[in-house]
């Protein structure tokens, strides 16, 4: 519990210095960079208060609200406030700009408490989801990372020189860390360059990610075990904890908490498919709670993921607006049973977070 307190300390402290830095090129407003300055100086609780007035005076249909999440998420004082800003990017804005980086932290936490699974599943959704995106050469990178903790040499080599490939000229920084923990691949580079009396490949004509990639995994796995790892850098000092204002009442959301590895099974058994809540059909009741799995812009998407969900034995439905069709499962009469189904949901391979639910 010690050192997942302190790797996600160094890991927010990191995240928050750079936040600014790791953002794709899109204009930021100054809204969000003076609160970054506010966090970076050591003026946390100031820093986040700013960024919560932005959400709570901007509509959850308008372009700048996922933006703004995503600030708050990256300024976070812990990592389960981060994580629930994350999921909501991802679960209800899927093709804001931000998602993308978002599902790439999401790995990065889930990493940091030594949840490999969960990383890989979260880093392998950007190729999948975002193929054109400007995070794929980050999340090969974190993804080899992920791979090389769990000692799958091959597989892991291959996904660094995928990152290599994929990382342009100007990401020095990247290329750098990619090269550093490619010295755990360095024995087996004899076995990938071309033989001296074959014509050297020019720099412009260079073989894609793929073939290098393939080329790596075909021959690393007789060296693997001889590979020594590089030390590991120092982590940073963990960022100073605040108070943190309470969400808006637009983003209508109850935060999921981070369960505690140490308490939980290292293999959970799946559970039985959620079941409805007694009374969830006929005269209106309180409007307790719900597990959101999904956000579209079309009842038709919508529709057809409650149809499959509902096959599987969840008990699905749509929730409409103005703006989006939300996919929502069961209704709880407490915070706690919603997070108790969520892990359900969560051990059958998706993801999702408790809302509360409107009114029947």
């Amino acid at each position: 519990m010690v050192r997942w307190t302190y790797l996600n300390g160094a890991l927010l402290s990191c995240v928050a210095s750079l936040a600014v830095a790791q953002t794709p090129a899109r204009a930021t407003d100054p809204v969000f960079v003076r609160a970054q300055g506010l966090v970076s100086d050591g003026n946390g609780a100031a820093g986040r208060a700013l960024i919560d007035s932005v959400i709570k005076a901007t509509s959850p249909t308008a372009r700048l609200y996922p933006e703004a999440l995503f600030w708050r998420a990256s300024l976070a004082s812990n990592a389960a406030d981060a994580e629930s800003d994350y999921k909501h990017i991802v679960v209800d804005y899927p093709l804001a700009p931000q998602a993308e980086d978002a599902l790439l932290r999401l790995a990065q936490l889930e990493l940091a408490r030594g949840d490999r699974e969960g990383a890989l599943i979260h880093l392998q959704r950007i190729p999948r989801d975002y193929p054109r995106s400007k995070s794929l050469a980050r999340a090969s990178y974190w993804t080899a990372r992920v791979l090389f903790e769990k000692n799958d040499i091959p597989n892991a080599c291959a996904a660094n020189a995928n990152a290599l490939a994929q990382a342009g000229e100007a990401e020095i920084e990247l290329r750098n860390q990619i090269q550093y923990q490619g010295q755990r691949c360095s024995s087996i580079a004899a076995a990938v360059v071309p033989p001296t009396n074959s014509p050297a490949t020019p720099p412009s004509t260079a073989a894609p990610a793929e073939s290098q990639a393939a080329a790596v995994k075909a021959t690393v796995a007789d060296t693997a075990s001889t590979t020594v790892p590089p030390p590991t850098p120092p982590a940073t000092k963990a960022s100073v904890q605040d108070q943190r204002p309470k969400p808006p009442v637009q983003a209508n959301d109850t935060k999921p908490s981070i369960v505690d590895p140490a308490k939980s099974p290292a293999n959970p058994v799946a559970k039985p498919p959620v079941k409805a809540s007694a009374g969830s059909t006929g005269t209106s009741r309180p409007a307790g709670y719900s597990v959101q799995v999904a956000a579209y812009k079309t009842r038709a998407e919508a529709d057809k993921l409650t149809a499959s969900l509902t096959k599987r034995g969840y008990p699905a439905r749509v929730d409409a607006d103005a703006a989006y069709f939300r996919v929502r499962i069961g209704r709880y009469s407490t915070s706690k049973d919603a997070e108790d189904a969520l892990k359900r949901i969560k051990a059958k391979q998706m993801d999702g977070f408790v809302v509360r639910a409107p009114e029947r």
